[in-house]
């Protein structure tokens, strides 16, 4: 004769505390410190700067200083040595040549970064 175990079932408190503890072990939504956050360089449309920011989601994104959207994406032009603003990137899917200066010169989104942070 064969015989058959059972589990017993969880109770419904020890499953729900069981999956909280492992959500906030895995995915504790804790802000990393100010030296792990993901900077980038963005060209203010106000002051016609390079700044380097933390990386945002929406574009333009908003000036911590002014409260105004006015930075955008940021592309450097190695011949002319400056940061301009870089094309949407549906802009350069569609015209090529607009991921270029406007001497004609390739924009790269790599180069030195500016002074100035936010």
């Amino acid at each position: 004769m064969t015989t058959t175990t059972r589990l017993q079932p969880t109770p419904l408190g020890l499953r729900g505390a069981i999956l909280a503890g492992l959500l906030l072990v895995g995915c504790g939504g804790a802000q990393p410190p100010d030296s792990e956050v993901a900077r980038m360089v963005y060209y203010d449309r106000a002051t016609k700067k390079p700044v380097v920011y933390d990386v945002g989601h929406e574009f333009p994104e908003l000036h911590p200083q002014t409260g105004q959207r006015t930075l955008v994406p940021a592309s450097y032009c190695e011949t002319c040595q400056k940061w301009l603003p870089s094309p949407p990137i549906e802009v350069r899917e569609r015209n090529p040549k607009a991921a270029q200066c406007p001497k004609g010169h390739p924009l790269t989104p790599d180069g030195p970064w500016p002074d100035e942070e936010l």
